[in-house]
């Protein structure tokens, strides 16, 4: 099952050409252009990920990225140029990105995989979780047979994540062997990966990354990244 967008956006030429944009390459995709008419879609096809450009007042726009976030949207917010005011409060309100106009779509595309790739893993650890707490309520004598079944109703990603973990990707060898790694080599990678994607980007680095802008460049500094 393909991925899904819903794209909110009341200039009818731009909807076209970003919705054909994401269909030729292979999401599923919906179309409003009001905020009402995009709320009704939300209902109906619960989309990952939601591409929010109104061209309406900034506090507008901040109000339905609110109602969407509330109603458990995942929404990357399309923003003018020169707008550090509602770009940040965009962000406070949990926008997953702030993208300014025009957008390039190749970078649109960039950043609507990474949060599909993460409602995917969110979606997933739910399904884990829940599965590992009916397994746990079990009396003992049949949590053999149970885990067997609840393994098997996992999505097939997950089945194979105990194989994953002894691959490269893991820190593991080709020959399946352990690899030390220092958590600060992890760190420094995962941080340079993230700078690299925002360009450099400091606000929206350290907001991915879950740390304050701060931080990140004090780590910056002690890692000696030059980007």
């Amino acid at each position: 099952m393909p991925d899904s967008i819903l794209l909110i956006d009341d200039d009818a030429d731009e909807l076209r050409a970003v919705g054909d944009y994401f269909d030729g390459i292979g999401y599923a995709v919906g179309r409003a252009e009001t905020a009402e008419a995009g709320f009704q879609a939300f209902y109906s096809m619960r989309p990952d990920v939601v591409i929010l450009d109104l061209h309406l007042s900034s506090a507008r726009g901040l109000e339905v990225l609110e109602q969407l976030r509330s109603r458990g949207g995942s929404v990357i917010f399309l923003i003018e140029q020169d707008n550090a005011e509602t770009a940040v409060r965009a962000m406070q309100i949990g926008a997953e990105y702030f993208l300014t106009k025009p957008v390039d779509l190749n970078y649109l595309n960039v950043a609507t995989a990474r949060v599909c790739d993460k409602v995917r893993l969110v979606r997933q650890y739910a399904l884990l979780r829940e599965a590992l707490d009916r397994l746990l309520s079990l009396p003992w004598p049949g949590k053999g047979r149970e885990l067997q079944q609840v393994v098997e109703r996992l999505p097939a990603d997950l089945r194979k994540a105990g194989g994953a973990g002894r691959s490269e990707g893991a820190g593991g060898g080709a020959d399946g062997r352990h690899q030390p790694q220092a958590l600060a080599e992890v760190e420094r990678a995962h941080i340079e990966k993230t700078l690299t994607f925002h360009k450099g980007n400091r606000t929206r680095a350290a907001h991915e990354l879950g740390i304050s802008r701060a931080t990140l460049i004090n780590k910056i500094k002690v890692y000696g990244l030059d980007i």
